[in-house]
């Protein structure tokens, strides 16, 4: 696929990647954060979104095998992307909302579609909402499903549930439900104790990218601990957060497959299904758990995560 120049001309139903969106209509902190190019509606509850994926990034770069091919979770995140800006663009949800993924699922069905090429990958998310919920005349909830190709190649599938509150309403409730005023990311310390994982047993150069302290294994399970370090982690924490986010426990599970498989296992994640069940506290040890799937492939493995003994989230992955 050419590279695209020029912006999409007015009414067209090609998405441009020539500049990124507003920061803010993606909610992120960081222009090196925004991958989103361009959104244009294609009928009602339809819209088809652009993403630029970097061949340079410090997150979602550093891999020490499998650098020719562009990151799956990029691309999760780029999906991410596209739903908060077509929340607010196409479905009128206002801007002081926040937004809780509830569950999201990746499937990449043609994996060789990841391999990059001379110039930064061009995502195209043809996208419809499947689901709104409104409650006391506001939009609550909207669910969305995306056919993904990439540099003009079929990639996969994704679908997205999301909640998306006032923000007010949210700082209220989060301070009713603790009872005391809420961190954030950016005001806990990241160096608590505990052994974190060596970068390279992940397959990563960087160890602020290692998200897994206190690793157990055996050969069929692990446990482990979800590391605080994370918490200086400019792309996994780009805002100041009062929860786990979704994408760190999608990290997580993505590691702790990369532990648990075949060491000639390629870190390249074919399947992501995760459910986000509950409001992960920063303040409170995250125990990590995670057994093969004897159905799911050699690299195929599900985690739970649990804090004061209720689990908070559930991630299948599958590597490939």
């Amino acid at each position: 696929m050419e590279a695209s120049v020029l912006g999409a001309p007015p009414g067209s139903t090609t998405p441009a990647y020539d500049q990124t969106v507003s920061r803010s209509l993606v909610h992120r902190w960081s222009l090196s954060e925004v991958f989103l190019t361009d959104s244009v509606a294609t009928g009602e509850g339809a819209f088809t979104a652009a993403a630029q994926l970097p061949l340079s990034h410090g997150y979602f770069r550093d891999h020490t095998a499998g650098r020719s091919f562009h990151d799956p979770l990029l691309v999760l995140e780029s999906c991410r992307q596209a739903v908060t800006h077509a929340a607010h663009i196409y479905e009128a949800v206002p801007r002081d909302t926040t937004f809780m993924v509830t569950s999201w699922t990746l499937d990449i069905t043609e994996p060789q579609a990841l391999r990059c090429g001379e110039r930064p990958g061009e995502l195209r998310m043809d996208a419809e909402v499947t689901e709104r919920g409104r409650r006391g005349g506001r939009l609550r909830r909207l669910a969305f499903a995306m056919d993904l190709t990439l540099d003009g190649h079929v990639l996969g599938r994704l679908t997205m549930d999301t909640n998306c509150t006032p923000t007010d309403q949210y700082h209220g409730l989060r301070r009713m439900q603790r009872g005391t005023a809420v961190p954030t990311a950016f005001t806990l310390p990241a160096e608590p104790d505990g052994a974190p994982v060596e970068p390279a047993r992940v397959r990563r150069l960087d160890p602020a990218n290692s998200v897994l302290d206190a690793v157990h294994m055996d050969p069929a399970t692990l446990t482990a601990r979800l590391s605080p370090r994370t918490f200086r982690n400019r792309s996994m924490y780009d805002h100041p957060y009062d929860h786990v986010p979704a994408m760190v426990f999608s990290e997580a599970a993505r590691q702790c497959a990369l532990l648990l498989g075949p060491q000639d296992t390629a870190a390249r994640v074919l399947q992501l299904h995760g459910r986000f069940l509950k409001f992960a506290e920063l303040d409170d040890e995250v125990r990590l758990s995670a057994v093969r799937e004897e159905d799911g492939g050699r690299g195929a493995l599900r985690m739970s995560a649990v804090q004061q003994d209720e689990t908070v989230a559930e991630v299948l992955v599958a590597l490939g």
